[in-house]
């Protein structure tokens, strides 16, 4: 009968060196997989050449008063960032449903905004937002909305069609934010309310709470009953 005593160190050591080598082999393929990662977000665009504008903008702010400078620099600098936020939201859609990915693209394509209103809303920057929440509303209605139904006429070569349920859905919400922002502003401007300074201040909060709501209802909307607008990114690359 041959001793498994003997055996048992030997054994002991090859399966040692074995799990040390696949722990080895796991981090040098992390770290690739890191490194490739990073290689593609950073350097896979010609715009990312504008990143240091954004640490220029802030020596500019500690260094010097010149506000005109700091704001051109700062400018140049968040625009490869949004576009890297679009970038990573579509490749999130690649492994998503094609609605989930197009309410994400939707929703983080306005993080710029978002991160322009909480800083200048710390520091007390009112006109600010107001300024921001205006472009923003009109560059997607005009612009935005605009240039897709141009490219949309010049690919398709024929009369676009949409679905018509979605339409007065997004037609109700357009129309609840542009009285969200209206109502407030008449209350101000026109010096009715019953309190004052204190009702236009709850009317705005009061908007704000009702449209955060709908928009909550407008996504599981979206999500439940029109699936099946959107196309898989796969489909259109294919």
């Amino acid at each position: 009968m041959i001793s498994t005593k003997k055996l048992h160190p030997i054994y002991t050591a090859e399966s040692g060196s074995s799990y040390g080598g696949s722990r080895v082999s796991g981090i040098k393929t992390l770290i690739y997989v890191v490194y490739k990662s990073i290689r593609t977000v950073v350097f896979s665009n010609k715009l990312n050449l504008l990143l240091p504008f954004g640490p220029a903008a802030i020596l500019v702010q500690e260094l010097t008063d010149q506000s005109a400078w700091v704001f051109f620099l700062s400018l140049v600098g968040i625009a490869p960032l949004a576009e890297r936020l679009g970038y990573a939201t579509e490749q999130l859609a690649f492994y998503t449903e094609p609605t989930v990915g197009g309410l994400l693209n939707a929703t983080f394509g306005n993080a710029t905004e978002l991160i322009i209103s909480i800083f200048a809303l710390k520091s007390g920057l009112i006109r600010i937002v107001q300024l921001s929440l205006l472009g923003s509303i009109l560059s997607n209605l005009l612009l935005v909305l605009g240039c897709a139904f141009f490219c949309g006429g010049l690919v398709l070569q024929k009369e676009q069609l949409f679905n018509k349920v979605t339409a007065v859905v997004n037609s109700g919400l357009l129309l609840m934010a542009v009285m969200g922002l209206l109502l407030p502003s008449v209350l101000h401007y026109t010096h009715t309310e019953v309190y004052f300074g204190k009702s236009e201040l709850d009317l705005s909060r009061f908007s704000s709470c009702i449209m955060l709501v709908t928009y909550a209802a407008y996504l599981l909307f979206q999500l439940k009953s029109q699936s099946d607008l959107y196309v898989s990114l796969n489909e259109i690359w294919l």
